[in-house]
């Protein structure tokens, strides 16, 4: 009798690689659903990414990047609704952090691509993204539009996003 495949591709697991295939519009909605849970939640009782928080911003990567490949050059961007933002005050963020809970901005650097920091700490040189990527004295970054390189400054950059909170 030959093996039967255990993959069943009525609910997309595929027990080989251990992964779930989901459509990405089932994906977004329930990141949405998150989202407007969480923000229901009495103020300070969400430590950022430590708790589900982090495994749904990876999530809203994954619809993020299925969208840009999806949409092209059409592309507009990341959907900011599936984000957390430093304005909600569901959570409670660490202390010295490197954005602390303002909005950051992308810069870009000859020779190292693009970051985020705040606006006005890029003047003083002790500013560190969440890559990790900080100012040297020499350095002269110049303001500009879009998205930076890095995946973690991409996020940076959405956490303090301006956005309406349930206006979705």
């Amino acid at each position: 009798m030959p093996k039967k495949s255990v993959y069943d591709p009525t609910y997309g697991y595929d027990p080989e690689t251990n992964t779930v295939r989901v459509v990405q519009h089932d994906l977004a909605r329930l990141l949405l659903m998150f989202r407007s849970l969480m923000r229901e939640q009495k103020p300070g009782s969400w430590e950022h990414m430590r708790d589900y928080d982090l495994s749904f911003e990876r999530l809203a990567d994954a619809v993020d990047a299925s969208s840009q490949i999806r949409h092209g050059k059409r592309w507009t961007g990341p959907d900011l609704r599936m984000r957390c933002t430093t304005t909600e005050p569901v959570y409670d963020w660490p202390e010295g952090a490197p954005y602390d809970g303002e909005a950051t901005f992308t810069w870009n650097v000859p020779g190292y691509g693009s970051h985020a920091s705040e606006d006005d700490q890029v003047e003083l040189y002790s500013n560190m993204a969440l890559c990790g990527f900080s100012w040297a004295k020499d350095d002269r970054p110049r303001r500009m539009d879009g998205l930076p390189d890095c995946s973690e400054c991409r996020r940076e950059v959405q956490l303090g996003a301006d956005r309406p909170c349930g206006a979705w």
